[in-house]
C-alpha cells in the first residue's frame, strides 16, 4: 500500500494519533484551566486509547472488507496503539520533563484499547 493511499485510508486514525501525541507531550501547563480529580489521567488514558482502538478497528474493517481476525488485524489495532502507549511513556519519562513515565497510565492505555476492542466486537454488524 502506497502511502498517499494510507493517509487516505486511515485519515481518521492518523488525527487520533496526532491528537495523542499533541496531548501527551503539550507541556502540563497547556491544561491548567481544566478541572481535575484524582486519577483524572488515568480516565483520560482510557478513552484516549478507546478511541483510538475503535477508530483503527472501524478504518481496518472498511479498507480490508472482512471481519476476521487476523495477524495483521491484531498487529494494527491492537499491538500498535499499545506499543505507542508504551512508547509515549518512556518518552515522557526521559526526553520531555516536566512530564514523566507512569506505569498506571501505561496499563490505562492497554485497559482502553481493550475495551476499545470490545465495544468494537459488539458493534462489527454495524461495520460492513
Amino acid at each position: 500500500m502506497d502511502l498517499k493511499k494510507l493517509i487516505l485510508n486511515y485519515w481518521k486514525s492518523i488525527a487520533v494519533i496526532v491528537s495523542i501525541l499533541y496531548l501527551s507531550f503539550a507541556s502540563p501547563s497547556t491544561f491548567k484551566k481544566i478541572p481535575t480529580f484524582e486519577n483524572v489521567d488515568r480516565i483520560v488514558h482510557i478513552f484516549m486509547y478507546l478511541g483510538l482502538a475503535a477508530v483503527l478497528i472501524y478504518e481496518y474493517r472498511i479498507h480490508k472488507k472482512y471481519n476476521k481476525i487476523s495477524v495483521s488485524f491484531v498487529l494494527i489495532c491492537l499491538i500498535l496503539p499499545i506499543f505507542l502507549g508504551g512508547i509515549i511513556e518512556l518518552m515522557q519519562e526521559y526526553y520531555f520533563p516536566p512530564r514523566s513515565g507512569n506505569l498506571l497510565d501505561w496499563i490505562s492505555d492497554i485497559a482502553g484499547v481493550t475495551l476499545g476492542w470490545l465495544g468494537m466486537q459488539f458493534f462489527k454488524h454495524k461495520v460492513k
